[in-house]
């Protein structure tokens, strides 16, 4: 089973910190779909492709995961002036 819940039709602009996100392109607008070079908030983690998995639960945060070592990592994306950045489910 595959990670990403929505296909990445169209690219959007590269941010600041060098994220490139990706877009569904639906009715209603586009859905963010997966984003590229994401920064990680993970120690000795390079940024990586991060899928979106689901609707935003929060305004400021969307659910998402990434493959770390062939295990999957849950947590959710937030953006900021600078662009995306993946922030790990902490318990």
């Amino acid at each position: 089973m595959s990670l990403q819940k929505y296909r990445a039709d169209i690219q959007g602009e590269t941010k600041l910190n060098g994220s490139i996100p990706f877009y569904a392109s639906w009715m209603g607008g586009p859905s963010l779909a997966l984003i590229r070079l994401c920064p990680i908030d993970m120690p000795e983690t390079s940024p990586r492709t991060v899928y979106i998995t689901g609707e935003p639960d929060t305004y400021f945060s969307i659910p998402a995961a990434i493959t770390v070592k062939r295990k999957t990592v849950k947590g959710f994306v937030m953006c900021d002036e600078q662009g995306y950045t993946f922030h790990p489910n902490k318990f």
